[in-house]
């Protein structure tokens, strides 16, 4: 008899973990909620089982799936396991931001609980963070590099560069010379056929879709392409150009500039998917992006004459 009564709640046990796994009961992120400090990640959902982790209030926990009335599984920091329902509250109705940029020239104090006022590091001014959660307390959760944690809103803002740039650019260059000039950019480009864009989740590249300026053709066939790094890019912008005035004696080509497309970080997690259309003798599309030195670079995206593959000329 007692070998039935085991058998009969080990599987109880199974069942009751098989909702970790199910798309049922699915939910998505949630917040620590309810509690002064910390609740436990459980390896099981029991309050006797081990303690996988300890979670801070206001910290946001993914992938999050009801398995009953009183436990929903939870993933946080590299763990998945279990954390009592009554701590946790649906995320996604807040605010939320897949990036941020700290802003205040001193950096952001990066804190390990939503309510701690000792930092336990700070961030640099002009770094990116992600998956970006304003909660309640006037702090961000924020995911910088392998680490999360929260900083105050007010050393972050999501940065319109749209509203601040440029509308003219004026480069020393001949618009007509297909020639490839300087050092080979860091930003690669290849057709997306020939990107293994299968290796990564579809949340972990942007998406550019550059819509047809006055003019052009609309049977003009689109291109698709991935701009993509092995080292870290901020601020890369994607243009739309037409072009001015070109100065044969001085060099100096004059360029109205509609910036299309931001992304704020392009790294070798996360690249750029472009849909767009290239016409035309000069080139009509253009990529700048800042390096991991914090130099600017401008560079053209150009089909090559000789077999067709697209290249970037980099000024």
């Amino acid at each position: 008899m007692k070998r039935y009564i085991a058998l009969f709640l080990l599987l109880c046990m199974v069942l009751a973990a098989m909702p970790a796994t199910a798309d049922s009961g699915y939910i998505g992120n949630m917040e620590v909620v309810n509690c002064s400090e910390w609740v436990s990640l459980r390896e099981e959902p029991s309050t006797r089982s081990e303690r996988l982790v300890k979670v801070s209030l206001g910290a946001i926990v993914s992938n999050c799936r009801q398995v009953n009335d009183a436990w929903i599984y939870a993933e946080y920091d590299g763990y998945s396991g279990y954390i009592l329902a009554e701590y946790l509250e649906p995320s996604d109705g807040r605010i939320t931001f897949s990036a941020m940029m700290v802003t205040i020239l001193d950096g952001a104090p990066f804190y390990a609980t939503i309510d701690s006022t000792e930092p336990i590091d700070c961030i640099p001014a002009n770094t990116i963070v992600r998956n970006c959660h304003v909660t309640d307390y006037d702090r961000v959760y924020v995911e910088w590099g392998s680490r999360c944690g929260f900083i105050s809103l007010l050393h972050t803002e999501v940065y319109n560069e749209m509203l601040h740039f440029p509308q003219q650019i004026t480069l020393h260059c001949n618009p007509f010379d297909a020639a490839y000039e300087g050092s080979e950019p860091v930003l690669r480009i290849d057709y997306t056929a020939d990107f293994p864009l299968e290796k990564y989740d579809y949340s972990k590249y942007d998406f550019a879709e550059f819509g047809l300026p006055d003019g052009v053709d609309a049977d003009t066939p689109a291109v698709e392409f991935i701009l993509h790094s092995d080292a870290t890019l901020n601020h890369v912008h994607l243009f739309n150009l037409t072009l001015l005035s070109w100065d044969d004696a001085s060099g100096d080509t004059v360029y109205d500039a509609t910036l299309e497309h931001i992304q704020y970080q392009v790294d070798p997690e996360h690249p750029l998917f472009v849909k767009t259309v290239i016409w035309g003798d000069t080139p009509n599309l253009a990529v700048g992006y800042a390096d991991e030195d914090g130099t600017y670079h401008f560079v053209f995206v150009e089909i090559s004459g000789e077999d067709g593959s697209l290249l970037l000329r980099e000024f």
